[in-house]
């Protein structure tokens, strides 16, 4: 896995190189207004993939940090035998795009599907849209599970990460502008957060394991 540093997300520079060109050309041709409105995009380009350096929190041991910024608009208590909580956060294209590890440990699979970025108010987005699964195991009880859902975003989800790899908590592994992120959460876990909480990744804390008895 590659840490991108820059202040400037890798995925975003293809799209800022263009319209920078694009502004160029139209200054040359005397195309003003077209000119302006392009330098306007490229400031936008600018914020949408901002990669800020973030100072990483201190939690206790055995904690879970959000991998994405954004807001929770859903939190499931599940039935299921491994998973004892979901948690859905949604992300806007005004949040920071990067995605970063919740926990240290290492990745035990990772499914990539291509496909659409419908809008989450279409039915079929769900099965239809790009996504990605990735399991982060952190010691012999504790795995968390991350699905990565993009939707109505001009730019693909993209992930420098790849499975058995050990990460350490709040590394960056992708980037993904506009869509919704599910963590399920084992049932030995205390969680730290409540339907509304505005996130950040790395910083934002979800909770911590617990003993198993």
């Amino acid at each position: 896995m590659k840490n991108n540093l820059f202040p400037i997300s890798n995925n975003g520079w293809k799209y800022i190189f263009y319209t920078f060109l694009a502004s160029i050309i139209f200054a040359i041709l005397d195309f003003d207004t077209l000119s302006v409105l392009a330098f306007g995009l490229i400031v936008a380009l600018v914020y949408f993939f901002r990669n800020p350096e973030r100072e990483v929190s201190i939690f206790d041991a055995g904690s879970v940090v959000s991998p994405v910024d954004g807001e929770v608009v859903s939190i499931e208590e599940l039935s299921s035998s491994e998973y004892g909580y979901k948690v859905v956060i949604k992300s806007s294209y005004l949040d920071v795009g990067v995605l970063r590890a919740p926990c240290d440990g290492y990745v035990t699979k990772l499914v990539v599907q291509n496909g659409a970025r419908l809008s989450s108010s279409v039915p079929s987005s769900k099965a239809l849209n790009a996504q990605v699964e990735l399991l982060f195991k952190y010691e012999k009880y504790n795995t968390i599970r991350v699905k990565h859902i993009i939707e109505q975003s001009f730019s693909p989800l993209a992930l420098n990460i790849f499975q058995s790899q050990s990460i350490r908590q709040s590394s960056r592994y992708g980037f993904m502008l506009h869509g919704y992120t599910e963590v399920y959460i084992p049932k030995n876990f205390r969680l730290n957060l409540n339907k509304g909480s505005k996130l950040k990744a790395s910083q934002s804390l979800l909770g911590f394991f617990i003993a198993m008895p």
